[in-house]
């Protein structure tokens, strides 16, 4: 996806990502780091070619995702309806899901007996050539591959972004009240003085900041 080429470059790795591509494994030069990691994700989750089921595999990962995440701050919630937020959220989330799938997925695809006989090195040459050639095979019979792509993961976005707000509804609902109760209070004590509510709420601000120096 060409929103995340320019977080997720190739030559600019740092920090957590430093790794990205020892976790993608095999790419397709064409496209960013991004879009490989869809494309490997729906491979590795079994799904066919063209399918729109791809939404549901994508929507699995983001709320396996989420379910990691004890505590969620207000940014981070705002944040996430920030789609190039979203975008790379979503891509460490599918490095990370295509970490923990693509050992199983490699014995499931591979020949038993090709494997007689094979040293550690020779093992390790015979899947890696066995995932490029097969993630390569995938890719090319996508039809109209980067669009389709781009198609279901906006609308995922949209699925997980209505997940999101069921799983912190009373969180949600929690700053909602308060912020009611405080807009109700500064309307009542606007009337009873010639100050308004934006002077109140400045006035108390400056007597807060006050009273921490």
């Amino acid at each position: 996806m060409s929103t995340t080429s320019s977080i997720y470059s190739k030559k600019g790795r740092n920090g957590r990502f430093f790794n990205l591509n020892d976790a993608i494994g095999s790419e397709i030069e064409s496209y960013d780091i991004g879009t490989n990691a869809l494309f490997k994700v729906a491979l590795f989750t079994g799904i066919a070619a063209g399918s729109e089921d791809i939404s549901d595999a994508f929507l699995l990962v983001l709320k396996n995702s989420l379910n990691e995440i004890s505590k969620i701050s207000p940014y981070r919630l705002v944040s996430l309806l920030s789609f190039p937020y979203f975008s790379k959220k979503f891509i460490v989330s599918a490095l990370l899901e295509i970490k923990n799938r693509r050992s199983q997925w490699l014995l499931s695809q591979c020949d038993a007996s090709d494997l007689s006989g094979l040293d550690s090195k020779s093992s390790q040459f015979y899947f890696t050539s066995l995932e490029k050639k097969m993630f390569e095979e995938y890719v090319a019979t996508w039809p109209n591959a980067q669009n389709c792509l781009e198609i279901e993961f906006k609308k995922v976005r949209k699925r997980f972004i209505i997940t999101l707000l069921k799983k912190y509804f009373n969180f949600i609902l929690f700053w909602c009240l308060i912020l009611l109760a405080i807009y109700i209070g500064l309307h009542i004590t606007s009337q009873e003085n010639s100050l308004t509510m934006w002077e109140q709420l400045r006035g108390w601000i400056n007597f807060v900041f006050q009273r921490l120096r």
